[in-house]
């Protein structure tokens, strides 16, 4: 059986143990030995992709959890300052909007529609390395995946109740972009993922060129210092 093959029997087996905090809780209480097909460097580095994009969302949920709810009080404190309800009970703007509450909400729309654009992206990202690194197979554990779907979907629903205000406001609506497999966005947050942990992968690895170009791929900005 080659690497490749083995390395999907483990992950496999890990996500049988219910979800990524699940297995390696269970992992880190036995004796840990390094898997024989460590030895391939493919194999390794899926091994690690696996692991660093779990641990990317599972650090990065609790503050995603608070800059979405954070976004959503400020859209609604914005809803509040620029609109009043008719005698329907429907909101309709003030005019004029004052250009202090324009710019505010301009400037908190900017920085919710960043949030979401960045969620949506790197939902995408997993999508596409999930189908060309695992054959179709989800990179994510069943948690993982709970909490990314989970704060896609709330970051829509707060895109969605407050996109009325992008009209009002004049600006781009919150949901202007999609981010498919082709999408550039995606293209190069696969790459930053693939290449930072094959970076990580060759760490130790007596082959510094490997590991420099890995690094490379990974922070564009690093080939442009050695222009310089």
């Amino acid at each position: 059986m080659d690497a490749k093959k083995k390395f999907l029997l483990w992950l496999h087996r890990a996500k049988a143990a219910g979800g990524f905090v699940a297995y390696w809780e269970k992992e880190l209480k036995g004796p840990l030995a390094p898997f024989e097909w460590f030895e391939d460097e493919q194999a390794y580095l899926l091994f690690r992709l696996v692991n660093d994009v779990n641990l990317t969302i599972l650090k990065s949920a609790e503050t995603n959890r608070d800059l979405r709810s954070l976004a959503h009080c400020a859209l609604d404190g914005i809803v509040r300052q620029i609109s009043r309800p008719d005698e329907s009970g429907a909101l309709v703007p003030i005019c004029p909007i004052s250009e202090i509450a324009t710019r505010a909400g301009k400037f908190v729309c900017a920085k919710f529609k960043a949030l979401l654009e960045e969620a949506l992206s790197l939902a995408s990202a997993i999508d596409v390395i999930s189908e060309t690194h695992l054959s179709g197979e989800d990179i994510l554990f069943a948690d993982t995946r709970t909490i990314l779907d989970a704060e896609v979907s709330n970051l829509l629903v707060t895109a969605d109740a407050f996109d009325p205000i992008t009209d009002w406001l004049h600006i781009e609506r919150l949901k202007s972009k999609e981010f498919d497999s082709g999408s550039p966005i995606v293209r190069a947050k696969v790459d930053k993922l693939v290449y930072i942990s094959r970076a990580e992968a060759l760490i130790g690895s007596s082959d510094l060129r490997k590991f420099k170009e890995a690094l490379q791929a990974a922070f564009p900005e690093l080939t442009e210092g050695d222009r310089r």
